[in-house]
């Protein structure tokens, strides 16, 4: 497990334009998204993902049009926390569609399997993965499981700071594009930042883990960087989200451990891939 971190880097890839210095043009909708989802490129090539404020469908635990603004509040955690498990998001504003939340297209163009999270048979158990739930299937019985290593550990510890209440195994993307080693990214972060417990994961393989020297390193870093921070973040979440936001930092700090799942309510997102 990896014991040093850069808090203080951008997950950017390197040499890649910020995505508000781009000029962006409708490629096509994605029409598997529950909300309105529409992938822009550039003349170059560049791609990314736009959602909309004006195309959030209204939810029932969440405030309506508040969606985009918690993808890019996620991001802003992750990038001080030093951790580049989000491709970079911004705030944008479309001629066409409006205000919403820009995302860095990363992985293929078309959607790939990703081997992170899945249902196995339980003879395809093996030591490097953590069985989480069994469930009986049209193909017989099978267990959600999910990998071990430090990739997904970014992840799973992001979530519990964003209190994320929809992490689907579908959410993870193993981008090889730049030919080097696998960089695993994490997407789809509207369902975050809520006051109330609402943490609802695929990754709860690694409750009561000890959180490696890393881990505190970024806790640390983002308990330092409140101030800066905080007033990023009150541009897209409510004052109270903000302050419960450092509240969980500031706990799991203290734990050190990662949170075991709640007994009192269902812990993971349906469908969980």
């Amino acid at each position: 497990m990896s014991e040093t971190r850069d808090v203080t880097s951008r997950p950017l890839e390197l040499g890649a334009p910020e995505l508000s210095e781009l000029e962006w043009q409708i490629e096509g909708r994605l029409v598997d998204a529950s909300n309105v989802v529409v992938r822009l490129m550039t003349a170059t090539g560049e791609r990314a993902v736009f959602k909309p404020v004006r195309g959030e469908q209204p939810l029932r635990d969440f405030r309506s049009e508040t969606l985009a603004h918690r993808e890019v509040a996620t991001y802003l955690v992750a990038a001080a926390a030093g951790m580049r498990c989000v491709p970079e998001t911004t705030w944008h504003v479309d001629p066409q569609l409006g205000e919403g939340s820009l995302q860095r297209w990363v992985g293929p163009l078309e959607p790939a399997e990703q081997h992170q999270v899945a249902l196995l048979d339980e003879d395809e158990l093996t030591d490097d993965v953590h069985a989480i739930a069994a469930f009986d299937t049209d193909e017989g019985p099978l267990v959600l499981a999910h990998h071990d290593g430090d990739p997904l550990r970014d992840v799973a510890l992001l979530d519990v700071l964003t209190n994320n209440a929809d992490r689907k195994g579908s959410h993870l993307i193993e981008d090889t594009s730049g030919g080097g080693d696998m960089q695993l990214y994490a997407i789809d972060h509207g369902l975050t930042f809520h006051i109330d417990d609402k943490l609802r994961t695929v990754l709860w393989g690694f409750a009561g883990e000890p959180l490696s020297a890393a881990h505190d390193a970024s806790l640390a870093a983002l308990l330092a960087a409140r101030d800066g921070l905080g007033a990023q973040l009150s541009a897209h979440l409510d004052d109270d989200e903000v302050e419960a936001f450092f509240e969980r930092v500031a706990a799991l700090r203290t734990a050190g451990v990662f949170p075991e799942p709640p007994l009192d309510r269902y812990p993971l997102p349906w469908p969980p891939l």
